[in-house]
């Protein structure tokens, strides 16, 4: 129980740290009063361009990879669908910013990798055609975080905690992006394909 319990903690505190919150304080930006205010790669694309939006999205992935690999460094693979969602949970309600954190959509992905690798390939096209589509982020990520527990029982049918964390995951999407969803429904949402003028104005 014990091992359980520190595989579970250590996935929550390894999510709670916010590769968003690292490059806002190398770069002096502060993240959360500028653009959307969230820490996640999309901000920072908006606010300090491509290369820093690039290493939040890959710190934020890898930071999914290894939360969900910590019960199996722990001799426990059987809690990797816990300790994604765990690493998830810490990355959306980060301890130390006083549970308030990203998205969790490229923490997601990283725990998609390791734990339902053949998910990626209904998610990713669904959120590359979204995404095209509409041009905004958040309804791509939304529209793959609802295809996460259908394919699920596609891939992975008969595997139950499969199934619970896929739907927890999407439930945690959708829950963390409320706003887009209104702003989305107001027309007032903004779309990622923006010129670098409009991004600057947001600085």
């Amino acid at each position: 129980m014990l091992k359980v319990v520190l595989a579970i903690v250590l996935s929550y505190l390894l999510g709670g740290i916010l590769t968003g919150e690292i490059i806002g304080l190398i770069t002096k930006v502060n993240i959360r009063k500028k653009g959307s205010g969230n820490p996640g790669a999309t901000n920072v694309y908006r606010l300090l361009g491509p290369l820093f939006a690039a290493i939040v999205l890959c710190g934020d992935v890898l930071k999914g990879v290894a939360g969900t690999l910590i019960g199996s460094w722990l001799g426990m693979p059987e809690l990797a669908p816990w300790c994604a969602l765990a690493v998830i949970a810490g990355h959306n309600w980060t301890p130390f910013f006083g549970f308030q954190g990203g998205k969790g959509i490229a923490t997601s992905f990283g725990t998609i990798i390791v734990l339902v690798p053949k998910i990626l390939w209904l998610a990713v096209p669904v959120w590359v055609v979204l995404l095209l589509a509409s041009g905004y982020v958040s309804l791509a990520s939304i529209g793959a975080a609802v295809a996460l527990p259908l394919a699920c029982l596609i891939f992975y049918a008969g595997e139950t905690s499969i199934l619970i964390y896929g739907i927890i995951a999407c439930l945690f999407a959708i829950y963390r992006h409320r706003a887009n969803i209104q702003r989305i429904l107001n027309g007032t949402e903004n779309r990622v394909f923006r010129s670098k003028k409009a991004r600057e104005e947001e600085r």
